[in-house]
């Protein structure tokens, strides 16, 4: 599974279950730490004109199987792989490339990084 440090919310509980019941592996960033339950309440202002206006307010936080909370530490990667700065200028993408390694099969970071364009 691939994440990186915009990961957020369900995916990054999708890569921590995958890493905590051993289903597959997970390369990237950390991920974004931001998993906690929220409730959006709706409000409005006047009368004649309304202005609309919403709070969003925290009502739990997500605790896994082991006890470990994501909010504010995200998931670390079994792998951490990252582009360069000259990947991203070249359009490649070794991440997608080590991933399709572990799984068994080749594929050039270059090639890798054409496939999402």
């Amino acid at each position: 599974m691939l994440i990186d440090s915009e990961s957020a919310s369900s995916s990054e509980v999708i890569a921590r279950i995958v890493q905590l019941e051993g289903r597959g592996t997970v390369l990237g960033d950390r991920s974004a730490g931001a998993v906690r339950v929220a409730v959006i309440q709706p409000f409005s202002y006047g009368f004649d004109t309304q202005t609309p206006y919403a709070f969003s307010v925290t009502t739990a936080d997500l605790l896994m199987r082991d006890g470990s909370s994501l909010e504010g530490r995200g998931v670390t990667p079994d792998e951490l792989v990252l582009p360069t700065a000259d990947d991203l200028a070249q359009g490649r993408d070794p991440v997608l490339s080590r991933a399709v390694a572990i799984a068994g099969g080749t594929l050039d970071p270059a090639a890798a990084g054409k496939l999402f364009r």
